[in-house]
């Protein structure tokens, strides 16, 4: 399972879903929506445990995130009409004023072009995908073979 960014991807997992439509196993179906689910659910909650220590604007921003799921993926989204400059709160600003101070109360930029900074891209959403992501991803793999082995026994 390559992961690249915040994007993982389980080789083979919507043919899995699909035989376990074909077995009769709709329940085995609705738990590994849940185990899909459950990673968005927990790097949602470790960003916005991060986002707690930082400036008011980053907080509210965080307040946004939401955990989502279909069958064969979860997503985490952020921002809202209300928060339009949650993108803006994660990942800072390139632009800058005439005095020099970075635009509109934003942090400096820690978008996907960096200058000089090797941090990686993010202030509390992508930091905690680092952080969280391979224990995490450790964990649905663990629930995907237990599942696996329920649905075809050998």
């Amino acid at each position: 399972m390559p992961t690249e960014g915040i994007y993982g991807n389980v080789e083979g997992l919507a043919q899995f879903t699909r035989a376990l439509s074909r077995a009769g196993a709709g329940g085995m179906r609705e738990e590994v929506k849940q185990a899909n689910f459950d990673v968005a659910d927990k790097l949602t909650a470790a960003a916005k445990s991060k986002a707690a220590g930082l400036s008011r604007q980053q907080r509210s921003a965080a307040e946004s995130l939401r955990a989502t799921k279909t069958q064969n993926y979860s997503a985490i989204r952020m921002g809202s009409a209300r928060k339009p400059y949650a993108l803006g709160a994660e990942f800072g600003a390139k632009r800058r004023t005439r005095k020099g101070n970075v635009a509109r109360g934003f942090r400096p930029w820690r978008g996907n072009q960096f200058d000089g900074w090797d941090g990686g891209p993010g202030y509390f959403l992508h930091p905690s995908i680092r952080e969280k992501g391979p224990q995490l991803i450790q964990e649905y793999m663990d629930k995907i073979d237990r599942l696996m082995s329920e649905a075809f026994p050998e």
